[in-house]
């Protein structure tokens, strides 16, 4: 038997409180990343925000005013790119909140029965998420 075909048997409460950790992990990172995020939107609506004005306005001859084109105001791009990690990972911790919730009462409501895991499914109900990264 190979070992990606094997399946290990756990009491579906071992498994419900897993989901329970998992829930709770994911909760907690995007309580973190929610935070984050008004961090960064408040330091945009503080000095993130740069105007442009085409150098041709200075010059009085008619021909070389823009003024159709006007100011651009954009987003520095550091906190432009904060952001967007900010609500990438809102979405990831999202994702799994659903998900874990969604199994945690599945299996709380089936307290009782056991359930064949293989790799991927240990994986996914007792693995540790990666050391070390911004989760």
């Amino acid at each position: 038997m190979l070992r990606d075909e094997w399946v290990f048997n756990y009491k579906i409460e071992t498994i419900a409180e897993a989901t329970t950790n998992k829930l709770q992990f994911h909760q907690e990172r995007f309580k973190w990343w929610k935070e984050k995020k008004e961090q960064v939107m408040a330091k945009i609506r503080q000095d993130g925000l740069e105007i442009d004005e085409t150098i041709v306005m200075e010059f009085l001859s008619p021909k070389s005013r823009d003024w159709e084109r006007g100011a651009q105001v954009t987003v520095r791009d550091d906190l432009k790119k904060d952001l967007d990690e900010c609500l990438k990972k809102l979405a990831y911790h999202t994702a799994f909140i659903d998900d874990y919730n969604g199994w945690n009462q599945l299996l709380v409501g089936n307290p009782n029965a056991t359930l064949g895991l293989d790799h991927s499914d240990w994986l996914f109900f007792f693995g540790h998420e990666a050391k070390g990264h911004y989760v």
